[in-house]
């Protein structure tokens, strides 16, 4: 289950950050390195003290980083479709590792600069040990994120099994409805490279949320799972190039086909391109509002896109 923020998704938490002796183990080691005052130490100490700083820094990011966390942006930016996010890089721990680790290290001048001046204002109001209070605040630090590691793996845990619940008693798959059916079967039109093999398909396909969906509002986006043994077309992701069109008013609607690693993915209703033209009299939302169910096929046109634009 991952999450999408903004232009970082992130997976579930790493296990081993939720592990009570990664934490023992976490907070010894920064706790001892914060008893140390590195400006004491000899030339080759502190280059011992540094990288020993620099690998710790590395290690607790790697072990505390989501599995499969990936940089990338949301969908809507591309004119893609709303709530969906397209990958570009993948952060791997190995990089993400040596990135914290070289910036600890390029920095420690700087840090040490600060942690003498933290040393010297807690001498200076009268603190006995200054170190040991700094190890105390480090080791309270690394504590707080294992808690809010460990909280946010049961959290997840718990939604994923309260979705698991909900899919098996509500959610799940069922027949495609038969209004989409219709849709597709004339999308599907003879002569377009991959439409007897997206045929094949529809013959397995089922529609997701068809429980939920029987007591819900009209929904514009009908979401579809096809067998995996049933032959893919490519290119593996496309918009089909047979969209259907419909007017009601002044709205002129379109309906288009998503395919998905070469298999049916979606069917989606919107308004048409023209209707978000400035001189465009419709109000979008009450326009979109105003469907309440799919057309019937004697009320769609089919447009083939070909290398021109539409006039």
């Amino acid at each position: 289950m991952s999450r999408d923020f903004g232009f970082v998704a992130g997976a579930p938490v790493n296990r081993l950050a939720t592990s009570s002796a990664f934490a023992v183990a976490s907070a010894a080691a920064i706790g001892g390195l914060t008893l140390i005052e590195p400006r004491h130490l000899g030339p080759g100490a502190q280059a011992a003290y540094r990288i020993t700083t620099a690998a710790l820094t590395g290690a607790y990011t790697a072990a505390t980083l989501p599995v499969g966390t990936t940089v990338g942006m949301p969908a809507r930016y591309t004119d893609g479709p709303r709530g969906q996010f397209i990958p570009l890089v993948d952060i791997g721990r190995g990089s993400a590792a040596l990135a914290a680790g070289g910036l600890s290290l390029g920095l420690a001048e700087p840090f040490e600069a600060l942690d003498a001046r933290i040393t010297d204002w807690l001498a200076d109001r009268g603190v006995r040990r200054p170190r040991w209070w700094m190890a105390g605040v480090g080791v309270a630090m690394v504590a707080a994120g294992w808690a809010s590691d460990r909280a946010e793996a049961r959290a997840l845990q718990r939604a994923l099994q309260r979705g698991a619940d909900e899919y098996t008693e509500d959610g799940g798959h069922g027949p495609v409805d038969p209004a989409v059916a219709a849709i597709l079967d004339v999308l599907l039109q003879p002569g377009i490279p991959g439409t007897e093999a997206l045929r094949l398909q529809l013959e397995t396909a089922e529609q997701q949320g068809t429980a939920i969906q029987q007591d819900a509002e009209f929904m514009t986006d009908a979401f579809l799972v096809v067998h995996p043994d049933t032959p893919r077309i490519t290119p593996r992701t496309q918009t089909w190039p047979v969209k259907a069109r419909f007017q009601r008013g002044d709205a002129l609607f379109e309906i288009e086909l998503q395919v998905h690693g070469g298999q049916l993915d979606s069917v989606s209703l919107m308004l048409a391109d023209e209707m978000f033209g400035p001189d465009s009299p419709v109000d979008h939302e009450a326009a979109i509002e105003s469907i309440t169910a799919w057309p019937d096929p004697e009320e769609l046109e089919l447009v083939t896109e070909a290398a021109d634009p539409l006039p």
